[in-house]
């Protein structure tokens, strides 16, 4: 009967892994520094355009990858600096980016036209936004670019169809902005006038729009959105961390600043997570409580920085592995001290974590395919679903073993 079981585990896990993994994963990479050095390529030209000043500009970008990898495919987080599109350049991520790469990833810090009129009196609400327009058609163009490279000479062994895009304060704006503004959205007419002046949605900062400016995921760092309501259905994932009494970028609802002075009206993070949630889109927020920082996390240790980045990166593993067990896992039939009740169940499981573990949860259906948790750190929230038999998939990293657990769903 035991072998019966294992077989049946092993060919769920089969079609499981035919159908989520990235073929990089190893159950290390991505979540952890695996790579010693990093190499760089800077100053890669991908498209130009003017400023709102009215010079011209071109746009480079930095590329890091992890020195001696093997891969031949690999996917891509592209950052944008902080600077309330004001100032900054993309050597401020460079830490970042090296970071990132030795975890496994490509990682790309971009430059993006910023606001070169004279800075007093202080710019006008729609001529930020005007600003913010360009940089979010500089980012479509970059990841545009990184895909068209990829069809050719694959310069940097990428995978284009995992590309993530992230950054920091103003970078964070451009990225969400460039992974949620569509031609569904509803636009004012600001707005719509401002896409039209920059060459619409996939902006006019390079022509090869042949090629997808898709992304699957967002790492925001104390980012916002003009609108939330510009997050739909099926979005991609989004990622992030905020101070919840940032006076620079809203938390929730208010005025993005710029030298303490209100600038534009934008909704934070503590807006767009609960409306994710409601749309079903894949999403974490860590809050930094009573904080009236902007950006403190990225600003006080080394630890706390390390943390941030492990906790970004581990959500992006989570997407890019979903489902995935490392070769060196075992499979058990219980892990020690993790109960889980009541099963069948009507809709919530509670999990009693007596040790204390480090561990990790999936959820798959008879067919094997891989179904979004709702969970906490004690319950796992299965009332959205239908009545019938799921598989509860539970890691633990740290000891390298891994359960599956028949759950029966009955109201």
């Amino acid at each position: 009967m035991r072998i019966l079981l294992s077989f049946i585990l092993l060919c769920t896990l089969s079609i499981l892994h035919a159908q989520t993994w990235h073929p990089t994963c190893d159950g290390s990479r991505y979540l952890e520094q695996v790579f010693e050095d990093v190499e760089v390529t800077t100053d890669v030209l991908f498209g130009n355009n003017t400023t709102i000043g009215g010079n011209e500009k071109e746009l480079l970008m930095d590329v890091y990858y992890p020195a001696g990898d093997e891969a031949a495919s690999r996917p891509v987080v592209m950052v944008a600096f902080g600077g309330s599109f004001i100032g900054g350049d993309k050597e401020q991520l460079g830490w970042m980016c090296r970071d990132y790469s030795k975890r496994g990833f490509v990682a790309v810090s971009i430059e993006y036209r910023l606001y070169d009129l004279p800075l007093f009196p202080l710019p006008e609400t729609e001529d930020m936004q005007n600003v913010v327009t360009k940089s979010v058609g500089d980012m479509k163009a970059a990841i545009r670019y990184l895909r068209e490279d990829a069809a050719a000479d694959n310069t940097f062994n990428i995978d284009p169809d995992w590309i993530f895009v992230g950054g920091v304060s103003a970078g964070a704006i451009c990225a969400l902005h460039t992974a949620a503004l569509d031609d569904t959205d509803p636009f004012d007419e600001v707005l719509d006038s401002l896409l039209i002046l920059n060459g619409g949605i996939e902006g006019n900062s390079s022509d090869n729009f042949e090629y997808s400016s898709e992304v699957q995921g967002v790492i925001n760092f104390s980012g916002a959105l003009a609108d939330a309501s510009f997050l739909d259905a099926g979005d991609p994932p989004i990622v992030s961390v905020h101070d919840d009494m940032d006076g620079t970028v809203p938390y929730n609802e208010g005025y993005a600043s710029v030298f303490g002075l209100d600038i534009a009206y934008m909704e934070g993070s503590g807006v767009i997570h609960p409306l994710a949630d409601e749309l079903g889109i894949k999403n974490e927020l860590w809050t930094f409580e009573n904080s009236p920082a902007h950006i403190s996390y990225l600003g006080t240790s080394n630890e706390s920085v390390e943390g941030i980045i492990d906790y970004t990166a581990a959500f992006l593993y989570d997407i890019l592995c979903e489902g995935f067990v490392s070769h060196t896992q075992d499979i058990v039939d219980n892990i020690d001290g993790v109960q889980i009740a009541p099963n069948p169940t009507s809709g919530l499981i509670n999990i009693k974590n007596i040790h204390n573990k480090s561990l990790r949860f999936n959820l798959s259906n008879s067919l094997g395919k891989n179904i979004n948790l709702k969970t906490t750190s004690n319950t796992i929230d299965l009332s959205g679903l239908a009545n019938g038999l799921y598989y509860l998939h539970i890691f633990d990293q740290e000891n390298g073993v891994y359960s599956i657990e028949k759950i029966i769903l009955s109201r």
